[in-house]
Formats: C-alpha cells, structure tokens, sequence
C-alpha cells in the first residue's frame, strides 16, 4: 500500500491544506493583519483549527460516560463546520494571488522542507514510528471505552494526555477515514504528517520573513532570505536530532512557540502597534493543549517573558495586551493542575486568573487605577522583573544549603538545561565545568540585561534577547530550577523546548537585525493600528 499510501495521504492534506488556508485567510482580515504572500496564512488556520478543536472538544472531556469514537466522529462534525464557515466567506480568499512569483517561491521552499523532512526520518530521527503507530493503534482498539480526565478506571489512563491531545484525535480520524489497519499506518500518517509539516514551516518562514524583511534592493532582500532560511533548515534538522516527533505533536508545538514570539516580536519592534495581535497570539497559544498538555509550565514559562516584553514596548495600555495574550492558554494550565490533583497550585493560578478578570472589569468601569499600575509597573520596572527569579533562587539556596548539595555534580548539572544541550563533550568533567561556566556567565549578563534593559531601544534582536535571558534568569538558570523541579520534575524532558526555540529566534534575527540598523524608523511615536485597509488582489 505504500505508492497507494502516498495518494491517499496526498489527497487528504490537499483538503486540510485548503482548510488551514482559507480559515488562515479570514482570520487575517478578522485580525486587520496585512500580509504579501497568501500561503502565510496557512499557519494561523492550522493553529487557529487546534484551537478550535480544543475549544469545542474540551468540555466534553469532563463527561466520564462518552466513549473515544464520539470525540472522533465529533472532530469530523466539526471539520464540516469548520469547512462550512470557509465557504461562507469566500471573498476572503478567493483570488488569483497563488499564481504570483511569491507564491512559487513558497511552494519551492515547503519542495526543501519536504525533501528534509524524508531525509530526517530516514536518517537523522531517533524516533521509531513504531512507537508511536502502537500508540495510535491502541486508541483504535479502546476507541469504544469511555474516555474522561476524571474517570481513574478507564483503560485510558496509562497513555497519560495522548487520548486528550487534537493531535492524536486529529490522526485517529485519518486512520477511521481511510480503514487503514495498524501495519498500513505508516504508509498513511508519515506522508501526511510530512506534507503538513512542510508546508507549516513553511509559512511560519516566510510570516517571520515578512514580518521584519526590509523593502531593500533586491540583491539585499535574496541576501536575507536566503539566510534565513539555512538558519531555518539547519535547526529544523538540529531539532530532528534532538528527537523532536513531528508523529506526537512536539515538533509542531515548538512551532506554536516560534509562531507566537513572531508575532509578538512584530507587534513590539515596531512603532505601528496592531491592535489585534495580541488576540492572534493568545487564541494561537491557547491550542498548546492539543499538541502536548505536559508542556503546560512551558507556555507558562514563555508567557512570563511576554509580558515584560510588551510592559518593555509600551508604557501604557498593555495591561490590556497581557490579557487578551495570558486568557485561552491560563484556562489550560489551571485544569492541567485540576487533572493532576496539584491544588496549591490550582489556587494560585486560579486566583490569578480572577484577578484578570476583576482587572477587564475595573478596565471598562474605572481605568485610572489600570493606569496607576501600569505606571507603577513602569516605574519599578526592574523591581518587578527581579521578583520572581529572587523568590526562586532563595528557596533554591535554601533547599541547596538544607540538604548539603554539591553544585558541580552530575545530579545537580542535570537540572541545567545547559547540561543537557552540552551532551556532546564526551569527557565528563569538562562539561560539568563548561556548564557551570556558561550558566553562571548567562545569569550575570541576565542581571546586567535587567538593570539596563529600559534604557536601550527596542529592536527586533534587543526583544528576541530580551525574551531569552528573562526567561533564562527567572525559570532555567543554575540555581533557581532547583526549586522549580520540586513542583515540575520533568521540566526538562522537552529539552529546555522555549528557551531553545527562544535561541532559534535570537539567531534568525541577526540578518533581519544587520539590515535594521541601516534603515531609521520616522518617529519614535507609536501609532495603533485598528484597521488596515481591504486586502487587495
């Protein structure tokens, strides 16, 4: 079945293709976001459809006595609808842009994208799909079992979130689609999955491209984009090596990552201020659960670093960012501590949660006391970024120093995420002394960074840096993730995945960065953007 395979799995992407495309399309012109190249849009209809299927799915996973195949048939129900809404607003989408040379140089790029994606699985992945069909197969058997994050007796249970996961779902109905038995899964779900994944990559290439890609000669603009992408191809491959599966959903919720920091590196580089972005960003973000509900710390993580990126910006009006930015993905993260019965933490985040509401409310009733605590914040800047890493790293020293630990030890060093991507030295010690060097002179520019960070301008490679050693300073570095792995143990199974995507961000801003500083921006005013005018054809 494997050329039959191929056709089949060629098919079905073309329709979901289409579908990404065309929601991708509405979504942008919902959001007011100009865009050049319509295939972009093809990586806000993938994760604004995650999103979706969570939404809608989510609640029904509270019902102990609904069996598996239901989500199944329901993920198809709502494909219809989701189809449905498509058709329904046509003059978005419908033009003749895909034949424009934008859109064959898109097509050629996501040919490279597919042609790595072969050769990765072939020969660079550590992954056995094996693994992962045994997984799929097993939901296929159960798929007649009532399936509930309460219910501890259903046959469910020691596949963790996977049943839960849009992903898998996602894939399970292919299998259902197409009556495909375990030993064809391969045939099916590998081609599929690699044009997917080609494709997305793809258009969060060229959203990042566009994004920050000067209008320059055009020697200069070949020049940037064809860094770019070698930076992109070359970590893409690096993430393959780390065993990242595009099969389970991890590959594609590093690209969530990257995604929203694109975003919201555009939306705090520049002067014009899209008042929509921060909306895009959060109901993106708010579909992490449907690729990987472990990594929940994560996307808590990465949305600390956004705040004060954006309180960074903007000196007023972004408590109203933080909101709209923190809603959909808080609202996963507290029922991720409900499922796994951590009620501290269930309190705190919830009560955080309450107080964002209290603030939207106070925001349309009574905005000055909005505004005293965006100028408090912005004020005491540096206060409030050094809070939380001085709470973590106290208690750290003090468990360090209750327990008489070594801090140069293989145990402790293996709570560095440095450690970790500094596997590669074979001698030992050596990279116990490199990882501890390398940490401790990160967490010293990290606290450098804050006590200057006001005082330099804002640029795209100023934010992706300032995005990295925040997070670095509160959550990764050498003393404070001894406390963290008191209440999230496998902080670092994921590899460190925000901080390395951050990394990622940090060197693919370089060329966009080299050419920024040759071009003045007209005024340091910044002008909110409501409503761009009609995407023309």
């Amino acid at each position: 079945m494997a050329v039959y395979g191929i056709f089949i799995a060629f098919g079905i992407s073309l329709l979901y293709l289409f579908m990404f495309y065309t929601s991708g399309l509405i979504a942008m012109e919902l959001f007011k976001f100009k865009i050049k190249n319509y295939f972009v849009a093809i990586a806000t209809g993938f994760f604004s459809y995650f999103t979706f299927l969570s939404v809608f799915t989510f609640p029904l996973q509270l019902i102990s006595v609904l069996p598996y195949v239901f989500f199944i048939y329901y993920i198809f129900a709502i494909s219809v609808i989701y189809l449905v809404f498509c058709f329904v607003f046509t003059r978005f989408w419908l033009n003749t842009n895909f034949f424009k040379l934008d859109s064959l140089i898109f097509i050629g790029v996501v040919g490279v994208f597919i042609a790595i994606d072969y050769i990765s699985v072939k020969f660079i992945s550590t992954e056995n799909f094996s693994r992962h069909k045994n997984t799929l197969a097993i939901l296929y058997w159960l798929k007649d079992n009532p399936v509930s994050f309460f219910n501890n007796s259903t046959l469910f249970n020691f596949l963790g979130f996977k049943p839960f996961q849009g992903w898998y779902s996602f894939q399970l109905s292919i299998i259902m689609m197409t009556n495909a038995q375990p030993y064809q899964y391969k045939d099916i779900i590998v081609p599929l999955t690699i044009i997917l994944d080609a494709f997305l990559i793809t258009s969060i290439f060229f959203t990042f491209y566009e994004s920050f890609g000067l209008k320059d000669k055009l020697k200069s603009r070949i020049v940037v984009f064809s860094i770019s992408l070698a930076v992109f191809i070359i970590t893409r491959i690096i993430f393959w090596k780390l065993g990242y599966s595009i099969f389970s959903g991890e590959m594609i919720l590093l690209y969530l990552v990257f995604f929203a920091t694109t975003l919201l590196l555009r939306y705090t580089t520049f002067n014009s201020r899209e008042r929509y972005n921060p909306i895009l960003i959060g109901y993106a973000l708010g579909g992490y659960i449907s690729f990987s509900w472990d990594s929940s710390y994560q996307i808590l993580f990465l949305l600390y670093a956004f705040i004060f990126t954006i309180q960074r910006r903007f000196n007023q009006n972004f408590t109203k960012d933080i909101l709209k930015i923190a809603l959909f993905p808080m609202v996963g993260f507290i029922f991720y501590n409900i499922i796994l019965q951590l009620y501290v933490q269930m309190i705190i985040f919830g009560a955080i949660l309450l107080v964002m509401f209290i603030t939207s409310f106070l925001m349309n009733k009574k905005y000055s006391f909005v505004s005293q605590f965006e100028l408090f914040l912005e004020t005491k800047s540096t206060l409030t970024v050094l809070v939380v890493p001085i709470f973590f790293m106290t208690l750290s020293t003090a468990i360090i120093l209750a327990f008489n630990e070594n801090i140069l030890s293989e145990k402790y060093n293996s709570l560095n995420i440095l450690y970790i991507w500094l596997s590669v030295i074979k001698n030992n010690i050596a990279q116990q002394l490199l990882t501890f060097i390398v940490s401790m002179s990160l967490l010293a520019g990290s606290l450098v960074w804050v006590f200057f960070r006001k005082k330099i301008k804002t640029s795209l490679l100023t934010n992706t840096l300032d995005l990295f050693l925040i997070s670095y300073l509160t959550f990764y570095n050498p003393i404070s993730v001894r406390f963290i792995s008191t209440f999230y143990p496998n902080m670092f199974e994921t590899n460190g995945m925000v901080l390395l995507v951050l990394l990622f961000a940090i060197i693919n801003s370089l060329p966009y960065s080299v050419k920024m500083k040759k071009a003045k921006q007209q005024s340091d005013e910044v002008i909110v953007i409501k409503k761009y005018s009609r995407i023309t054809f």
